[in-house]
């Protein structure tokens, strides 16, 4: 049996078991009526037996034709699907959305901006890993993920850092704490509190440690929560102290459920966004999640 079999023979098959009749098949696939002969002529030499038999003036299914036809449609339904499958690639670039995030973006930034991406793309299948990564390029390179939202990296390598935040921390504690009405705070102050910190990447605890370091300033180390919002409530229940990004506390600040301990003469920063492969541009879906990002962050600003 030679198991290359044409689709239009496959589809000729169909439509002459429907019909029962050459010249309906050949009208109903706008093709001669000897087309339809030598078609089901190949595919029987294809098949190796009869798969059509006469039966007064009609044409019917032999049991090997019987058999035949459920894989016959089976094949055309898989086709028809791969086809549906190509174009919509063709439109979208892609159907899936692979995200790696960093946990402290999920509440803020990430959820409502994927409500707003799922209303404009109902159809894409959508995964998203929370992780602090240290190597977002290996992510990338690797193929685990399409876009890695996070803290700007240590170096670009053949990645594309797309900033859509930039703010400072701040040494956060709530209302009733001792701190909370200084007009300063000395170094051995701050290393008395209980500290709370906010689990992130490798690289950026030493970007922390490095900052803590060369201000003199130590800190009390209680832990590290890798959930915001726990340390937040930790924070306002608690006489602990936390450093947290101005955005993850600003409606905190403005309703002064928490007091930001004065700054010194210079404040940690750090910037936020989109990471993605250099060598593959941002396709249509994408470039659509990014907007909403910025959209949503403007907000926040």
């Amino acid at each position: 049996m030679n198991e290359s079999l044409d689709s239009r023979q496959l589809e000729a098959f169909v439509a002459l078991s429907k019909t029962g009749s050459y010249t309906e098949a050949a009208k109903h696939l706008y093709v001669t009526h000897s087309a339809v002969c030598h078609s089901m002529k190949a595919l029987e030499g294809q098949v190796g037996c009869r798969l059509l038999s006469k039966l007064r003036k009609k044409t019917i299914l032999t049991e090997a034709g019987e058999a035949f036809l459920h894989h016959a449609r089976r094949a055309l339904d898989e086709m028809r699907q791969a086809r549906v499958t190509v174009a919509e690639l063709n439109k979208w670039g892609s159907r899936r959305l692979r995200l790696v995030v960093e946990p402290a973006l999920a509440s803020a930034i990430l959820t409502p901006v994927l409500l707003k991406f799922y209303r404009e793309f109902p159809q894409f299948h959508i995964h998203v890993e929370m992780n602090n990564c240290d190597d977002p390029g290996s992510l990338l390179e690797n193929n685990r993920a399409d876009l890695v939202l996070a803290e700007k990296p240590s170096h670009d390598g053949d990645t594309t850092f797309i900033s859509l935040l930039a703010d400072r921390f701040h040494f956060v504690v709530n209302a009733d704490h001792p701190l909370a009405s200084c007009d300063t705070v000395t170094r051995n102050e701050l290393a008395k509190q209980p500290c709370l910190l906010l689990r992130t990447s490798g690289h950026g605890r030493r970007r922390l440690d490095d900052f803590l370091s060369q201000r003199g300033i130590g800190l009390s180390r209680i832990g590290e929560i890798e959930g915001l919002e726990t340390i937040k409530e930790m924070v306002k229940k608690f006489p602990i102290m936390s450093i947290l990004p101005g955005w993850t506390v600003s409606a905190e600040l403005k309703n002064q459920t928490f007091v930001a301990l004065p700054p010194g003469r210079k404040s940690f920063e750090q910037t936020w966004g989109i990471i993605h492969a250099q060598t593959r541009p941002l396709n249509h879906a994408e470039a659509t999640l990014l907007k909403f990002c910025r959209q949503q962050v403007a907000g926040l600003s």
